[in-house]
């Protein structure tokens, strides 16, 4: 197996830390699984187009851990899954004379993740290219304290301010070239501009698109040649 893949698998639900614990998943030529936060700003499904490493499920509690673990071992590695009992219980991993254990957690422990099961009516999409990921990542590090981003629609564009709020505070903005939207004007819909930076640094390279609905979610769709990854962002509170 190649390293570099598994490490961009688990950068896409890890999201710089903001997704410790997962359920890793056999889905036949697939390797899935779903994600929250803890704060639960955002919840995801990813998928590796790859040969599942492992029979049944993996519970995957500490991350940062394995990511630590992966980082002594070379780039052709290979995983063992130790069962027990019916239960994945330990990830063998070696390169070389290298070798690493890495402890599974139960299942049962690790956090449901809601399903979205109806989803609204979007009203605005954007493609995700490389000319608005570097805008807004550029835009978000030169805010490094600003927790949110709005989208608004005025006058016929579309408009993403990073750090909005109702009173005067620092903020940048920027216009969006193309995309989809209606004819009338949104108001200022909020989501977290750490979860999206996290998501776009995961993700690039890429073919992205974000859909927004004034009913206060956004959905974010990301498709590569290994992975596939679904992001839904919950509206914030000014």
């Amino acid at each position: 197996m190649e390293k570099s893949k598994l490490q961009s698998f688990i950068n896409r639900y890890y999201l710089a830390g903001n997704c410790e614990a997962v359920v890793l998943k056999n889905n036949s030529n697939a390797v899935c699984c779903d994600l929250i936060d803890a704060d639960q700003t955002v919840v995801g499904k990813i998928q590796w187009k790859t040969t599942p490493f492992m029979n049944g499920e993996l519970g995957i509690n500490h991350t940062g851990a394995l990511i630590k673990m992966l980082s002594a071992v070379g780039e052709n590695l290979n995983i063992d899954i130790q069962e027990a009992s019916g239960k994945n219980y330990a990830m063998k991993i070696s390169e070389g004379s290298t070798k690493a254990t890495f402890m599974l957690a139960d299942t049962t422990v690790i956090p449901g993740v809601p399903t979205i099961n109806e989803e609204p009516e979007y009203q605005v999409s954007i493609d995700l290219n490389d000319e608005f990921t570097s805008k807004f990542i550029k835009a978000k590090n030169a805010l490094p304290d600003a927790n949110n981003f709005a989208v608004q629609v005025q006058d016929g564009q579309i408009k993403f301010i990073i750090n909005y709020s109702t009173i005067s505070s620092d903020n940048i903005s920027f216009e969006i070239t193309g995309g989809s939207f209606p004819m009338e004007n949104i108001e200022p819909i909020c989501f977290s501009a750490d979860k999206l930076k996290e998501i776009l640094v995961a993700n690039k390279g890429d073919s992205g698109k974000m859909f927004i609905s004034s009913d206060g979610l956004a959905r974010i769709d990301f498709t590569g040649n290994d992975f596939e990854s679904n992001y839904w962002l919950v509206q914030l509170q000014n």
